[in-house]
């Protein structure tokens, strides 16, 4: 009888571990897909506001262009004869008819016609100087809007604005934001940790943002 009874305690005591260690197994299981949910998350939420300031970005030079058109000489003359939409229009149904365009969507098609007007007027040695003077005193401006834009995206995507980022890198604006994890565990054990976890996205390329954003700082915090 004492030796079953010793049996029974044996018992009794590897079970409890079992499931003492499966419990254990259970919650790393947890928490390392919460994880991986919430890189995925920070990753949506940095692409998510890099793409809202990219898209800032080619709704202010446009809207820069149309006034440059409309307020220089220089871009009065350069649009006596084509304005900057039309370019743009025409451009666009040149890369449509392009086989190497075959699959980008309409939007792509404009951003890239967009680019490349843009850098051809930049290079035009009657209109350069004024329209690069034109950009240059507009682009602060510009970049605290692409900055507020970026910073709405992260909130809407529930990101946390602490150390988040937006940076120029190789003609493409890269944000950097995080979301929040928190563990699940028991009392003690893992309950209540909390960490950041960040990502980085970019945008589209601009062939042209090298040659307006000019010597101000690449890296800009949000």
């Amino acid at each position: 009888m004492k030796h079953l009874k010793e049996e029974d305690g044996s018992i009794t005591i590897f079970v409890i571990g079992i499931l003492a260690l499966m419990m254990v197994l259970f919650v790393f299981v947890m928490n390392l897909s919460s994880v991986l949910a919430v890189k995925e998350q920070a990753n949506t939420t940095s692409q998510q506001a890099s793409l809202a300031a990219t898209s800032v970005l080619y709704e202010e030079v446009q809207n820069l262009m149309d006034d440059y058109e409309e307020d220089t000489f220089e871009g009065k003359v350069n649009s006596f004869f084509e304005e900057f939409d039309e370019k743009v229009k025409e451009r666009r149904d040149d890369l449509r008819r392009n086989g190497s365009y075959a699959e980008w969507t309409n939007h792509e098609l404009r951003l890239e016609a967009i680019d490349q007007v843009i850098e051809e007027e930049l290079d035009k040695p009657a209109s350069r100087a004024k329209l690069r003077e034109y950009f240059d005193d507009e682009m602060d401006e510009i970049i605290r809007k692409m900055r507020q834009k970026a910073k709405a995206s992260i909130s809407a995507n529930g990101g946390s604005l602490e150390d988040a980022e937006m940076k120029i890198d190789n003609n493409r604006i890269y944000v950097r934001a995080s979301n929040e994890f928190q563990s699940t565990g028991f009392k003690r054990v893992l309950a209540d940790l909390k960490e950041n976890i960040f990502r980085s996205s970019a945008g589209p390329k601009i062939d042209f943002l090298s040659d307006i954003w000019g010597s101000r700082d690449k890296t800009l915090g949000l």
